[in-house]
């Protein structure tokens, strides 16, 4: 409505006239197609090839072991990291110089954030290459890869043929409504394209909120945001028809029966690739606490000469604040995500609400953009902007459907023959609920808690387009505070931020082990 002229108390003019009046707007909106579709087509690559390269072998057992805490991160805080990693006197630069590259100062031939877009690319293929390697490691269990392995090299064919031939064709289907969700938060990011992104033009995204903290150009800002969620079904399309192309390809394939002889150096220098890639990812995270408590530290040492606690006890009035809002908004979204995502499936079980996995991908593959607006100008209208209420509420929006995506199989697969012993032993249904059910099921409770708290920790947008900017949260502070502040300050502020969910990812481990222990104690 604001976007066509139809809400003047909240935004004047036509938006589209105005939109398409901006210079910044196609250099921007080329700009978030280049760094989103290059993105996600790297995120896919990465987790195809580490598949067919580091299945079954240590490293295998190393990434798993290891990605749960990468997923903890929040996307400021690695975007924080990378760049401090990226930059002309990051840690990178420190550790060739100035022995190999002779540099005694910080090199000026690039800068982070650069100007195309690259460091915006690696940072999100970073962040989410480990979301969908996960995705896809979690479907590999139905599809029987050890058996398909064995069939396909007695017929002759090398183990990348046995994937490309026989699992991917079953793999992909699977991963599809998943790859779509990175495609259009890689097209749609504000806050890392914030950290990492350019500022001139930058990207569609953050121009848009640009144009929506401007009064007389928030009906622009409406109708770019229309124009990001018309653009994104494009993108969808583009994807579909690129599929269907390469399905084609791979169908005259597979009839060739053509056999290839693997190189065993070609797996080998993959995973030695997959390998310092995810260590560069954990480095990054590491940079952040080692310049939290850096008092000096000149180019081109390769770690600081002196160290200091300053930064985190001179700052602790001022780290208060957000932190305890911050945990109160994510406490919030875990008693009310759990909740309600019981409530569903058990409603979905006792066949009062019908099952609706595709309901829950919507809010994840709308653009926060598009979505936000248009939640920020009802908010506008019904006089609940900047309600603390109105903040929790759009967190548990967005934690919600993750939580039931992985509540859900283990919920709906437990065995209903317990239900029965429980009822013959006269438990009612509370007492089944609660000390059956839930109790059997708390290992993914406990997972989709830490990811409830995880989403709401990370919430940069929906706190501050929902809260009016009354709400300092750690997110807000982060994002706002790069580049204007000295680096440690903002390395405190990044770390902060990464405990919760680290520590949240620590208790859903801890916590089943310990009621199992006292339950057969009991």
């Amino acid at each position: 409505m604001p976007a066509f002229g139809l809400l003047p108390e909240l935004a004047s003019g036509n938006g589209f006239n105005q939109l398409f009046n901006e210079p910044r707007f196609w250099p921007a909106l080329i700009l978030s197609i280049k760094t989103g579709v290059i993105a996600t087509l790297l995120v896919l690559l990465i987790t195809l090839f580490t598949l067919i390269c580091v299945y079954g072998t240590r490293l295998w057992q190393w990434l798993f072991a290891w990605i749960p805490s990468l997923l903890a991160v929040p996307h400021a805080a690695m975007a924080v990291g990378l760049a401090f990693m990226l930059a002309p006197s990051g840690w990178l630069a420190r550790w060739v110089s100035p022995g190999i590259s002779g540099w005694e100062r910080p090199p000026a031939d690039w800068v982070v954030p650069d100007a195309h877009g690259w460091s915006l690319i690696f940072g999100l293929v970073v962040k989410e290459a480990p979301f969908l390697l996960l995705t896809a490691a979690a479907q590999l269990q139905s599809i029987n890869v050890d058996a398909s392995l064995r069939i396909g090299r007695t017929l002759g064919y090398a183990p990348a043929r046995c994937w490309s031939r026989l699992i991917l064709p079953q793999l992909y289907p699977r991963i599809r409504l998943m790859l779509m969700v990175i495609l259009a938060f890689n097209f749609s990011v504000v806050d890392m394209a914030i950290i990492l992104g350019p500022g001139n033009p930058p990207t569609f995204s953050v121009l848009l909120m640009s144009l929506i903290n401007d009064p007389s150009s928030r009906a622009a800002a409406s109708a770019g945001a229309l124009f990001m969620a018309f653009g994104l079904v494009l993108l969808f399309v583009v994807l579909w028809l690129l599929e269907r192309l390469i399905a084609g390809i791979a169908s005259g394939r597979r009839e060739s029966g053509q056999r290839w002889v693997g190189h065993i150096l070609w797996r080998r220098f993959y995973s030695a690739f997959i390998a310092a890639f995810f260590a560069l990812s954990s480095i990054s995270i590491v940079l952040l606490v080692i310049w939290s408590v850096a008092q000096r530290w000149r180019f081109p040492a390769v770690f600081p000469t002196q160290y200091t606690s300053r930064f985190w006890l001179g700052k602790v009035d001022q780290l208060t604040s957000p932190a305890v809002l911050t945990l109160s908004f994510a406490l919030f979204t875990v008693v009310s995500v759990l909740v309600a995502a019981i409530a569903w499936l058990e409603s979905e079980r006792r066949g009062i609400v019908p099952k609706l996995d595709w309901l829950w991908y919507v809010p994840l593959l709308i653009p926060q953009v598009t979505l936000l607006f248009g939640l920020q100008a009802a908010s506008l209208l019904f006089f609940i902007d900047g309600k603390w209420l109105t903040v929790a509420y759009i967190h548990w929006f967005y934690a919600m459907p993750y939580a039931v995506l992985i509540l859900a199989v283990a919920w709906r697969e437990i065995d209903p023959n317990w239900h029965s012993a429980a009822a013959v032993l006269g438990a009612g249904y509370w007492t089944i609920l609660f000390r059956v059910r839930i109790p059997m099921l708390i290992r993914p409770i406990a997972q989709a808690a830490a990811v409830a708290l995880a989403v709401s920790v990370a919430q940069y947008l929906p706190t501050l387009l929902l809260g009016a900017g009354r709400y300092q949260t750690l997110a807000i502070d982060l994002v706002t505070s790069f580049g204007g502040v000295d680096k440690r300050a903002i390395a405190v502020l990044a770390v902060l931020q990464s405990l919760l969910p680290l520590l949240a990812f620590v208790l859903a481990l801890l916590v089943p082990r310990l009621v199992f222990r006292s339950r057969l104690a009991h």
